[in-house]
């Protein structure tokens, strides 16, 4: 697919936008995946065709992990802002639906504040807009067992986060010309990818639960941390292992061996053996240290 077909410009509620194949590929896309010409060229004519920004930070992110489709999403505050720019918007009403006590008595709350006697059970949402002469009401109730991720930000804000999924899922419904075909993060099921989108832009987080190696989250023990420091000093020297080392472990995105997993002590064994193989079949191996 030629670059040239992906080039648009177009204009927005936060000023002009100029956006083409590259540009997305080298500096909007989110994660370690590759993305594909068609996945690129379908986030330009969605954003295109839902004015959106993807240079101003929380606005619409692309986001692709391993071999897995890449996800397009937006910021909650994308969804709120649209809302307000809405003509036909009054206001919305929203919180959390929780059961109380021993009574199990259901209750929809407004707000994300949960007392200690009261089980959150999911979130809610009542969005209230003109038709012709009329007040209309679109409302959304969904649960927090279909949503919950159970990431640290789920753990840490549970109510905060349902809510913001019942408001997103209530917005879209009421309005669907404005919110065709975008979802915010919070609204992914948990078998989707596990995104989490800081304040600033940020993604913190993303492959599926669902396919992660445990090597990737395991640490590594205090022998297996000596194993390597003597493995490289074997293949190198002290003085040059260090180094060697020190670039490795870089490579992985780590400062020391302190946070390293088991997976990341694979992939650096296994580049140290290939390192020196190399230098076996160049004859430069005769400089390590005795």
């Amino acid at each position: 697919m030629a670059n040239d077909l992906m080039a648009v410009n177009y204009e927005t509620a936060l000023g002009n936008v100029q956006l083409d194949a590259e540009t997305v590929k080298q500096y909007l896309v989110k994660g370690n995946g590759n993305v594909s010409d068609q996945e690129v060229f379908l986030f330009v004519k969605m954003c295109q065709a839902q004015r959106l920004n993807p240079f101003v930070t929380g606005e619409v992110y692309l986001i692709k992990f391993g071999q897995q489709p890449a996800q397009m999403v937006v910021g909650y505050d994308t969804y709120k802002r649209r809302a307000d720019e809405n003509p036909y918007h009054l206001y919305t009403e929203s919180g959390i639906v929780v059961c109380r006590g021993a009574s199990g008595e259901i209750v929809q709350k407004a707000g994300a504040c949960i007392y200690p006697s009261e089980t959150l059970v999911g979130g809610w949402c009542k969005v209230h807009k003109l038709k012709g002469d009329r007040e209309v009401v679109t409302f959304k109730e969904v649960g927090f067992n279909e949503y919950n991720k159970g990431n640290a930000i789920w753990k840490e804000k549970p109510c905060t986060m349902i809510e913001k999924v019942a408001i997103s899922q209530c917005l879209r419904e009421a309005y669907p010309k404005d919110y065709e075909g975008l979802y915010t993060t919070e609204e992914l099921a948990p078998t989707q990818y596990n995104v989490i989108v800081d304040e600033n832009g940020e993604v913190l987080k993303g492959a599926p639960e669902s396919q992660t190696d445990p090597e990737e989250n395991e640490q590594i023990t205090q022998g297996e941390r000596q194993a390597l420091f003597f493995k490289a000093h074997s293949a190198f020297g002290k003085e040059r292992g260090n180094d060697v080392l020190k670039q490795l472990i870089e490579g992985e995105g780590l400062q020391s061996t302190t946070q390293m997993t088991k997976a990341a002590y694979k992939r650096i064994c296994e580049k140290i053996d290939d390192l020196v193989l190399e230098e076996v079949e160049t004859g430069a191996g005769d400089s390590a240290e005795e």
